[in-house]
């Protein structure tokens, strides 16, 4: 084999490797109009994948939705204002208008997929002072929503308020970043059966839909410590970790919440040799099970990496080692809420 065969089997080689890792399109949401019309640019633009969304809509809810539920969704979809606040039933309704889904499958999407997710986010301070915060996304039905993965701007008189990566038909936010103030993951606390949780929402109207309170974080609020005192007290229809960056030394933390509070806010101490912070779906101070342990192995790998090689594409590779990296992870994010322009993710196909 001569030495361009050589050449051109590895560049192959390379390049099926980089598509496996897809650097996720980009879309503006206009928050000048009304709710309704919020995400209607995008689904026009994707209108050529609406007929799989609206088919893996429906696959998802026949696999994975007990038949029980759905009188509960049926009654919260029937009154949506009294349950979900805007703009949140304006753009469910836009998007079901624009697609043609059925609004009440919408709904039980957006409750699913906050309700169902395994992840992993870390969130570290490198040798200069400077935050940085990246997580991996996972779910059983990876393959589903991996085609369905956008980032989103969100933007008010043409700037950006706010920037998160999320789903088609998802008008919640698990990943975002408020540009120059801070940045929040959400990660599944597991406690129970999902659909109790709906009907905690159902009957609670004064309990958060957890990607709901995390994007109305994002957009109202201007600092680091008031994201964690919102994020740690108000009430939820789950349990759930959240996990914050700020702009500045040292602001850091993981909060292990239940419905009512914040059981425990976990803080970055750099000064105490605590540069950074790992959280799966555990409580961080109890071991994680020997069947999930993605917590050590990103552990020693940020161990290994030390506060000096901290960067975008360090973070990166300690959020691509197995089991970290699995086969359900749908998306990697990483973001510096001090350097917003850093703000990227990546579909992932391990």
């Amino acid at each position: 084999m001569d030495v361009r065969t050589v050449c051109t089997a590895l560049l192959l080689a390379l390049a099926l490797g980089a598509a496996r890792d897809v650097p996720v399109q980009r879309y503006v949401v206009n928050l000048d109009t009304p709710p309704e019309q919020h995400y209607v640019p995008i689904m026009q633009e994707l209108k050529d994948q609406i007929p799989m969304f609206q088919k893996d809509v429906k696959s998802l809810i026949t696999q994975f939705v007990p038949g029980e539920v759905l009188p509960l969704v049926e009654a919260l979809t029937a009154s949506l204002d009294q349950y979900l606040p805007e703009p949140f039933a304006g753009e469910l309704r836009g998007i079901a208008n624009c697609t043609e889904i059925d609004l009440g499958d919408l709904v039980i999407i957006n409750l699913f997929y906050d309700l169902s997710a395994f992840c992993t986010s870390i969130v570290a301070q490198d040798s200069a002072g400077n935050i940085w915060h990246g997580r991996n996304l996972d779910y059983a039905f990876g393959d589903t929503l991996r085609n369905a993965t956008v980032m989103i701007d969100f933007q008010t008189n043409g700037e950006t308020l706010y920037t998160a990566t999320t789903y088609l038909g998802y008008v919640g936010v698990l990943t975002g970043q408020r540009p120059n103030k801070f940045t929040i993951s959400v990660d599944e606390r597991d406690q129970g059966a999902w659909w109790m949780n709906v009907l905690q929402a159902l009957l609670n109207k004064e309990a958060s839909i957890m990607s709901f309170l995390v994007r109305e974080t994002l957009a109202e609020v201007d600092s680091y410590d008031a994201a964690i005192q919102k994020l740690a007290y108000t009430p939820l229809i789950a349990p759930v970790y959240f996990i914050v960056g700020g702009a500045n030394v040292a602001e850091g933390a993981v909060i292990t919440r239940d419905r009512t509070s914040a059981l425990d806010i976990w803080m970055m101490n750099p000064s105490q040799g605590r540069w950074f912070l790992v959280e799966t779906n555990y409580d961080h101070w109890e071991p994680p099970p020997s069947d999930d342990n993605r917590r050590d192995p990103a552990v020693k790998a940020m161990n290994t990496t030390g506060q000096d090689g901290v960067k975008s594409s360090s973070l990166f590779e300690v959020l691509s080692i197995h089991p970290v990296l699995n086969s359900h992870t749908t998306y990697t994010t990483i973001m510096s809420a001090a350097q917003p322009q850093v703000y990227n993710a990546w579909v992932r196909w391990p």
